[in-house]
């Protein structure tokens, strides 16, 4: 009877150790949940930017005729260039959880952004003479960008990861120089004139669209980090330079911009 009873007993101290175990497995994934709703709070946020973005621009001109016996002539030439480039930036924003309770969530969000480096590039041209297209270098200086863009995303099934995707659009504050070297007037033949170097500089307004996707993992109640992939389209802008004896240079610059940023958040709420 008293092995009966003391095996009753162990069996009973076993059921309560289970019962005990199966409160804080659920108290865990209790806790577990909230961890991961944290990864996507509602409210106001600021953050930093850091980007690294493959550049690629073209630059066209067209060289056009008005007087004298070139009249109605024109001759065109395109250069492309392409380099990787850093760029830095700050933002703000505000996040709205969908009703649902499934971790859906949109957004919207300001941001100013400074580019460092300017991109270099090299028209060939094709020739020297007045009419000519001439051969130039040069350079496109980002000097500051903003915009807004508006943001879906929703936490990842049992993870503490949130997927979004992006999309806005840009204002580009940018200054385009060239040095092109040619003949130095329309009434002159080189040789037997040296040919002579031109630097013209103009500042340009330049608008963009963006498209992207990231992913997002909360440090806490506070902060987060980003890692973000965005694609930047940079429309056409034009613009004409005037030369005497009838000469007019429409000229072109438009380019696309692929890369990653990494995004340090701050949650205000």
């Amino acid at each position: 009877m008293a092995k009966a009873e003391g095996m009753r007993g162990r069996v009973r101290t076993r059921s309560i150790t289970l019962s005990s175990l199966r409160r804080r497995f659920f108290a865990a994934m209790f806790a577990l949940g909230a961890a991961v709703s944290q990864a996507a709070p509602d409210g106001l946020y600021i953050g930093l930017d850091a980007a690294v973005d493959r550049q690629d621009f073209t630059y066209g001109k067209t060289v056009y005729t008005e007087e004298g016996l070139a009249a109605g002539q024109f001759t065109s030439a395109e250069s492309d260039a392409a380099q990787t480039l850093p760029t830095v930036g700050v933002f703000g924003g505000y996040r709205w959880q969908l009703p649902g309770g499934k971790g859906l969530h949109v957004g919207a969000e300001l941001d100013v952004a400074w580019h460092p480096n300017e991109l270099e590039g090299h028209l060939q041209g094709t020739g020297h003479t007045w009419t000519d297209t001439w051969p130039e270098d040069w350079w496109l200086q980002r000097n500051l960008s903003y915009g807004v863009t508006f943001r879906l995303g929703g936490l990842l099934p049992r993870s503490d990861f949130n997927l979004y995707a992006l999309a806005g659009v840009r204002r580009v504050h940018a200054e385009f120089t060239i040095t092109e070297t040619g003949c130095p007037g329309p009434d002159l033949r080189c040789p037997p004139t040296p040919l002579a170097s031109f630097t013209d500089s103009v500042d340009r307004r330049l608008g963009a669209w963006m498209l992207g996707a990231g992913i997002e993992r909360s440090l806490g109640e506070r902060f987060s980090l980003q890692l973000e992939a965005r694609l930047i389209d940079t429309r056409r802008d034009s613009w004409d330079r005037l030369f005497e004896g009838g000469v007019i240079i429409p000229s072109t610059i438009s380019g696309r911009e692929t890369g990653l940023a990494l995004r340090l958040i701050r949650h205000l709420k």
